[in-house]
């Protein structure tokens, strides 16, 4: 009797001798996970002992900061690109309208000016200050994606075959040659306004970057879904395609065209929001952007 008294005495002083180092080991990680929390630090929380569960608390603590820190840092880097993207759009739309401001006043004073040509600059530079505008507008629309969709059925054909029609000219004078393939009088429930800037950003990526031919194509791929393709010629091959959807990345690092690094990450964005499905092919010759769609209703927006 006595020895079980003693061996049960044993065991009750093992178990609080370790439960009293578990709580030492528990608060010094307290304190130290409190000092890392005020403090600017890459340090770590450690423990004095080797019980498994406190071990695994500890490293799974410092997995947490270590991600924690990872994120912040992806987060500055991001606000840097930002504040950088923001300053070259005040200076890229300030220079077309001082530009443009500067004819307009040189016809004012000579009435007997080459109004033609005058005008013809004056019409240049407020198409790029258009051109910034749009993409400010997008990039705010991306920033606020909690706005509620204005979805409606809409005849995404002749959607399509409009904003065709509107870039006309522009594509006409860049030397464009676009073969459309355009199934008629397809519907889709969707947001018009959002469905339209997709259109619009792909077609200014063929004025930026395309090479005398393009091509696109609506058909309906079965019952439910439709599918888009923007096709283009390229004038050198893309070596960095799978970087083309990452906001503010550009083939052009030297600003030599107009190019924030938005547009195909734009359309990824307002794609996804719309409920569909966006992919990227290219080879030395050709680009081609693939958007796919799947018709939906108000609490459905996920891509099947």
């Amino acid at each position: 009797m006595l020895g079980i008294i003693i061996g049960l005495s044993v065991i009750c002083l093992v178990l609080a001798i370790t439960l009293l180092l578990i709580i030492i080991d528990i608060r010094r990680i307290n304190r130290e996970l409190t000092y890392i929390n005020h403090i600017k630090t890459n340090a770590g929380v450690t423990t004095n002992t080797n019980f498994p569960l406190v071990r695994k608390l500890a490293a799974g603590i410092n997995d947490n900061l270590n991600a924690t820190r990872q994120l912040r840092l992806e987060q500055i880097a991001q606000e840097k690109k930002i504040h950088q993207m923001l300053l070259n759009l005040t200076h890229d739309i300030k220079t077309p309208l001082t530009v443009a401001t500067g004819y307009v006043q040189l016809l004012n004073r000579d009435p007997h000016a080459d109004a033609k040509q005058s005008l013809a600059r004056v019409a240049h530079n407020l198409r790029s200050v258009n051109y910034y505008l749009h993409y400010l507008m997008d990039f705010n629309l991306i920033q606020e994606k909690s706005t509620a969709l204005k979805l409606k059925p809409i005849n995404l054909s002749k959607l399509l075959e409009t904003e065709l029609f509107d870039y006309f000219d522009q594509l006409t004078a860049n030397g464009m040659e676009v073969t459309p393939k355009i199934a008629p009088n397809l519907v889709l429930t969707t947001d018009e306004t959002m469905m339209r800037r997709v259109f619009q950003n792909l077609i200014g990526n063929w004025l930026k970057y395309a090479k005398n031919q393009a091509s696109v194509t609506l058909v309906r791929q079965d019952e439910q879904h439709l599918t888009i393709t923007f096709t283009n010629n390229t004038d050198k091959p893309l070596a960095n395609a799978d970087q083309l959807v990452d906001r503010f990345y550009t083939t052009d690092s030297a600003r030599t065209t107009q190019s924030v690094g938005l547009g195909l990450s734009i359309v990824q964005s307002l794609t996804t929001t719309l409920g569909g499905k966006m992919t990227l092919q290219a080879d030395k010759q050709q680009f081609a952007v693939t958007l796919t769609f799947r018709d939906h209703n108000v609490q459905d927006h996920a891509f099947a």
